[in-house]
Parts: structure tokens; sequence; C-alpha cells
């Protein structure tokens, strides 16, 4: 097994998420490129990548290009888009992709890949992501972290638990351990999985109640919780949930009251659907419950509860023009 350094590395999104990888990995010493367009891309070539965290400010060393072709093959490509953008960012990725290149897509939800040998075309409707990026040279991906972007080249690190990267077919992997191993040295904690695919399944089960429901009544996260109703029908979702994670081999041990008296702890957030809606961007509507909702389809499971959310949320999107 080696952890020889990755020689060529580039970020495809220039956000929040992907700013945070991109410093780190530049802080620590590496050379790391960013594609980002118009201002974002402008800011960090004259005043470099600023992040924020702890208290601490500091300017990381990283190239920023407009086009995947000035950079030519790389050994890591890092896509951290929200999953509205990944059919676009994956197709402007291509150039990077050689036949060696490992590519780690950072997203919320269910991803295209998620059941072995079919694609989920609530997420990935004309097949444009499953064409540009080839799945055996994936890898999947959890974050557990929260930063913002106050400026185009400043990032704000607000909390920043973990990565988990994993195969996903299972079970261990030199690359995994590459990416382990980079994410380790410069500052970022990530955890090699042997299922990814449970790991993706049950950020999924605490996320894909509270986000929609956020957006639909512009309330932070311990206003949900604490109202007797609506935990009641979070609940009930997340129960629905569980039902299809057993069904497809990624079971919850944990309970959704225990699942939410973590989320309790963090306080009066905004969830990542809320400040979409409040931006007026796009929302993960599909890779947070449109996509489980064709996985229960699939596995013959009823959803009614999680049905009833999808459709109030895409009615929002649609008439915010959210979509």
């Amino acid at each position: 097994m080696t952890n020889r350094p990755f020689e060529t590395i580039t970020i495809v999104g220039a956000g929040a998420i992907g700013g945070w990888i991109a410093a780190r990995i530049g802080l620590a010493g590496l050379s790391v490129n960013m594609l980002a367009r118009g201002g974002t891309l402008e800011a960090i070539r004259t005043g470099g990548l600023r992040i924020s965290d702890g208290g601490m400010t500091a300017t990381a060393p990283v190239k920023a290009s407009a086009a995947a072709e000035e950079l030519g093959p790389q050994e890591l490509v890092v896509i951290a888009v929200k999953a509205p953008a990944l059919a676009d960012a994956a197709e402007a990725a291509r150039p990077l992709i050689g036949p060696g290149t490992i590519i780690l897509p950072m997203l919320n939800g269910i991803p295209w890949w998620f059941l072995p040998g079919e694609r989920l075309h609530s997420v990935d409707p004309g097949g444009r992501i499953a064409q540009a990026l080839p799945l055996n040279q994936l890898l999947g991906c959890v974050v557990h972290a929260s930063c913002s972007r106050p400026a185009p080249n400043h990032i704000v690190v607000h909390h920043a638990d973990k990565l988990i990267a994993g195969e996903p077919a299972g079970g261990p992997s030199d690359r995994v351990e590459r990416v382990r191993a980079l994410f380790d040295d410069s500052g970022i904690r990530c955890e090699a999985s042997c299922d990814i695919r449970q790991a993706i399944w049950y950020k999924l089960w605490g996320n894909a109640t509270i986000n929609p429901l956020s957006a639909l009544t512009r309330a932070s996260a311990d206003r949900l919780i604490g109202d007797p109703q609506i935990r009641s029908m979070m609940l009930e979702a997340m129960a629905e949930l569980a039902a299809v994670g057993e069904a497809i081999g990624c079971p919850i041990a944990q309970s959704g009251a225990d699942r939410m008296a973590v989320t309790a702890r963090l306080g009066a957030f905004k969830t990542s659907m809320l400040q979409d809606v409040e931006a007026g961007r796009p929302i993960e509507l599909e890779a947070l419950l449109g996509s489980p909702i064709e996985i229960a389809r699939r596995s013959g499971i009823s959803t009614p509860r999680l049905d009833l959310l999808y459709a109030m949320t895409r009615q929002l999107a649609e008439a915010l023009r959210l979509g």
C-alpha cells in the first residue's frame, strides 16, 4: 500500500466547500488548482484564497484557472458543487480526467451511482454525469462540515468535523488510503470507509427531512425540532428512510430521536437548503428527496410522508424558480 503524494490536484467548484479543500491543501505546501469563473477567478488570482478558521486567517497559494484545458489530466479531481450543478461541472471537468485520475465528488444526498448496476434517473436523468465521470475511477465521499464564502476569495470555516471516503463497491483500497492521507496531511480529518454507501445513507437520513422543512417554513433547525407536530412528522419520515435503507443494505441502528438530539446540539443554524432558497439558488431537491423516493419505489416500499414533503418542496422550487 502506498501513500505517494498527489502531484497534480484540481478542485472543480469554487464555493465554500471547494474553497476549504483547496485552501487546506495549498497551505499544506502542495500544488493545487481550482476551476473558477468571473469575479471569483479574478479575486483568487489577485488576492489569493483566504481561509478563516478558529480565529486565524491565512492566504493559501492556489492557482485559479478558467478552463480545464489549461491544466490537462490530473492525478486527483475533487468536484465540490451542489447536485443541480453537477452535470455541467462533470462535463467541464472532462479534460482533467485521464485514465489514472481519481475522481472525488463531494455531494449532499444520494449520488447517481448509488444503486449497484443501476442509474438513478432522479439525479442524472439524461445520463450526462455517468457519461462524463467513469465509475471505475470514482470514490464516494461524505462531507461533515459547514463553511461559508462571504467574499469570492474568502472561506470561513464554521464547523469542520470530517470527511469520509470509500470505494463505491465497498472494501479497502490503496487509492482511498492515498486520498485519506492527503486530507489528513492537509489538516482535514478524513476516515476511510469500507462501506461508503452506509455513510452516505446515514447522512441523508438526518438531512432529507430537516432541509426541505426549513426551506418551506424558513425556520432554523432548533425551531423545527422544538415544534412537537413537526418533530413527529420528521420522525415518521425518518422511519420511512430507515425502512428503505434496511431494504438496500444500509440499515440505521440509531433512533430518530437520538439523531435529532445530535442536531439540536448544533443550535439555531440554517440548513443548506434554506440558505439556497434565501440566496435564490437551485435547491438539492432530487438528491435529498427525489432519489430516496426513487429507490423506495424500486424496492416496493411506501413513503407517504416523504412523498408529501417532496411534492410541497417541488411546488416551492417551481414558484420561486429554483429548479
